[in-house]
C-alpha cells in the first residue's frame, strides 16, 4: 500500500486540479509531484510536431536544454518517444524497461537526458491529441535509489488524477483563456457539495436551469436532472468527484450527455464534472469536498439567416434551401417532404440538387456540412 501521509496526498491532489482550472498553477503542480517522489526532475510535456513554449512544463527549467531538444533532437529517431507512442492512456512505465537498451545509446540520453541529471524516470501518458500525446515523468539522477514498486504504486494511484485533470484543462483553454473568472465563463458552471445541493452557479448556468422545461434544474437548492437515468449518472459522478479516503481526494467524476430524446423538448446538455480544488476551497462553504460541474447546450436547431446563408453559397432555391434547413435540424428527408406538404420522390429530386451544389455524395457528410455553418451557440 501507499504509504504516505493522507495530509501529504491529498494536498498534491489538490494541486494537479488546480492545474486543471488555472494553467498558471501547473509549474507549482509538477514541483509539488517531483517533491512527493523524491525526484531529480519532472516534468509535464507534449511529445509530437511543430512543439511551441508552453508544450513542456518542467521543475528546475533550463532554457539551453529546452532549445537543444527543440532544434536538434525532437525530430530525431527516439526508442523511448516511439515504445510510449503505442501505449494506452494511462499506462504507468519505467523509461529504461519499456524503451529497452538503445535507450543510453541514443543521442536523447547522451545529450539531454543524462546531462540534467535524468537516469532513470517513471511516467504516465495522459492523453493523445491528433498526433502528439501529453505525459508526465518524474526522474532520479545519477546518485539516487532506482525508483520501486511502491513508487510505481504512487504514481499509479495520481494518474487518473492527473489524466482527469489534463482533461479538464484542455477543455479550459480551448473554451475560455481566464478559466479563473467563474461567473463570467461563456457556459454553465455549477459548484455543488457530495448532496448535490448547489453551493454556487454562475449566469450561464442560471439561464440553463430556469429556462422552462430545462434537462437540468434545481430543486430546494438542489441539482436535478429531468430524466431518471441521467439523474443517476450525474448523482454517482458528483460523489465520486467528492470522494475522500482518509482525507484524501480519491474520486475524479467524469462526462455525461442528458439528452432530450425530443425533438419539442430543450437542447441536449454536454455535463463534465471534477472535483473542485483551489482557493476558493479555503473559505466558508468549499472547506467540504465539492464537485464542479461544466454546462454546454448541444442544440440542432438551425439559426435565424440560415436558409439566406445557404442560397447564398451554394445557389439553392427556396425548397433546397428549406430542405436543407430541415435535414441541419435532424429531420429526414421523408419528414422534411410531409412538413412541406409535397411527394416525398419530389423532395428526393431536391436533395438530388442539393448533392450537387455542396459536391457531396451522402447525407451523413451533407449535414455535417451545413451543420459546419451554423454560429457558435451561445447559452
Amino acid at each position: 500500500m501507499i504509504d504516505i501521509q493522507p495530509e501529504l496526498l491529498s494536498r498534491v491532489i489538490a494541486d494537479i486540479y488546480e492545474g486543471a482550472y488555472d494553467q498558471g498553477k501547473w509549474p507549482d503542480t509538477i514541483e509539488s509531484l517531483c517533491n512527493l517522489f523524491h525526484g531529480s526532475k519532472a516534468c509535464l510535456a507534449r511529445i509530437g510536431p511543430d512543439l511551441q513554449p508552453d508544450d513542456s512544463i518542467t521543475t528546475s527549467f533550463d532554457p539551453k536544454f529546452h532549445q537543444i531538444y527543440v532544434d536538434e533532437l525532437a525530430d530525431l529517431p527516439n526508442p523511448l518517444v516511439d515504445a510510449v507512442g503505442v501505449v494506452p492512456v494511462g499506462t504507468i512505465y519505467h523509461d529504461h524497461a519499456i524503451a529497452g537498451e538503445s535507450l543510453r545509446k541514443s543521442r536523447f540520453w547522451n545529450e539531454w537526458m543524462a546531462p540534467q541529471d535524468m537516469y532513470g524516470g517513471i511516467a504516465s501518458k495522459l492523453m493523445i491529441s491528433g498526433p502528439s500525446f501529453w505525459m508526465f515523468d518524474v526522474q532520479r539522477g545519477r546518485h539516487q535509489d532506482k525508483f520501486d514498486a511502491n513508487d510505481l504504486e504512487l504514481l499509479q494511484y495520481l494518474a487518473p488524477h492527473l489524466v482527469r485533470a489534463t482533461k479538464i484543462s484542455r477543455q479550459f483553454k480551448s473554451m475560455q483563456p481566464l478559466v479563473s473568472a467563474f461567473s463570467h465563463l461563456p457556459f454553465g458552471a455549477i459548484v455543488v457539495d457530495a448532496h448535490m445541493r448547489i453551493i454556487a452557479s454562475n449566469v450561464a448556468a442560471e439561464k440553463i436551469m430556469l429556462r422552462p422545461g430545462s434537462l437540468l434544474t434545481q430543486v430546494t437548492g438542489h441539482l436535478v436532472a429531468k430524466n431518471a437515468e441521467s439523474m443517476s449518472a450525474l448523482h454517482r459522478m458528483i460523489v465520486d468527484a467528492c470522494r475522500a479516503r482518509d482525507g484524501v481526494i480519491a474520486g475524479t467524476g467524469g462526462d455525461l450527455m442528458i439528452r432530450s430524446g425530443n425533438a419539442l423538448r430543450p437542447a441536449n446538455l454536454s455535463v463534465s464534472i471534477g472535483p473542485l480544488a483551489g482557493t476558493a476551497l479555503d473559505r466558508g462553504p468549499f472547506l467540504q469536498p465539492c464537485a464542479a460541474i461544466f454546462v454546454r447546450e448541444i442544440n440542432l436547431d438551425v439559426q435565424a439567416g440560415f436558409e439566406l446563408q445557404a442560397r447564398n453559397l451554394f445557389g439553392f432555391t427556396v425548397r433546397e434551401a428549406s430542405l436543407a434547413a430541415s435535414l441541419a435540424s435532424g429531420r429526414s428527408v421523408r419528414e422534411a417532404a410531409e412538413d412541406a406538404g409535397i411527394a416525398y420522390s419530389t423532395m428526393r429530386t431536391y436533395l438530388e440538387n442539393v448533392f450537387r451544389k455542396t459536391e457531396t455524395r451522402q447525407q451523413s457528410q451533407l449535414v455535417a456540412l451545413l451543420r459546419s455553418l451554423q454560429p457558435p451557440i451561445q447559452s
